[in-house]
């Protein structure tokens, strides 16, 4: 992976419940399970830049999943080299096709661009294991290209070299 912009789903677990503030969208519990969280990397450093600083989780609370990332650990992230926005793309994919909930309504769609119609949320939560291919197959892409996913395993954990 290069600096190119592009869009990403972190796959997330959540081992207890937490009681969490979510900025100014208000306190949420959320349930252990796994949740996808679909966000996009258009600025400066693209996807390189963006999924070290969810990885890592330095920086100050700014957008809303920085609020529940200390809460959960990645079990890894997909991604997808586009300077297209298909960010509502993905995340209506996750709720219409996945049958996913919405664990908090408007959780990283303030800036949602989806034509006329505000996305539920970018963050859902799944009930049923995660199918990796299923998801990687079935996501909305740009021009054939592929989307990717790395997982992360108790031998092999995230730190500032892992992305590409």
């Amino acid at each position: 992976m290069i600096n190119s912009a592009g869009v990403y789903i972190l796959h997330l677990k959540i081992k207890n419940f937490q009681n969490l503030r979510v900025g100014k969208l208000g306190k949420y519990c959320f349930q252990p399970g796994e949740y996808l969280y679909v966000g996009s990397a258009q600025g400066p450093g693209g996807l390189k830049a963006r999924l070290r600083r969810h990885l890592l989780g330095y920086g100050r609370r700014h957008w809303h999943i920085d609020w529940l990332r200390p809460a959960s650990s990645i079990s890894g992230y997909f991604y997808l080299e586009t300077s297209e926005h298909i960010e509502c793309a993905w995340s209506q994919f996750l709720i219409q096709e996945l049958e996913a909930s919405i664990p908090a309504p408007g959780f990283g769609a303030s800036d949602c661009r989806s034509k006329g119609n505000s996305c539920a949320a970018h963050l859902v939560r799944l009930d049923q294991c995660i199918d990796v291919n299923k998801i990687r197959d079935g996501l909305p892409k740009v021009h054939e290209s592929q989307v990717v996913y790395r997982k992360f395993t108790a031998q092999f954990q995230p730190d500032p070299g892992d992305i590409e």
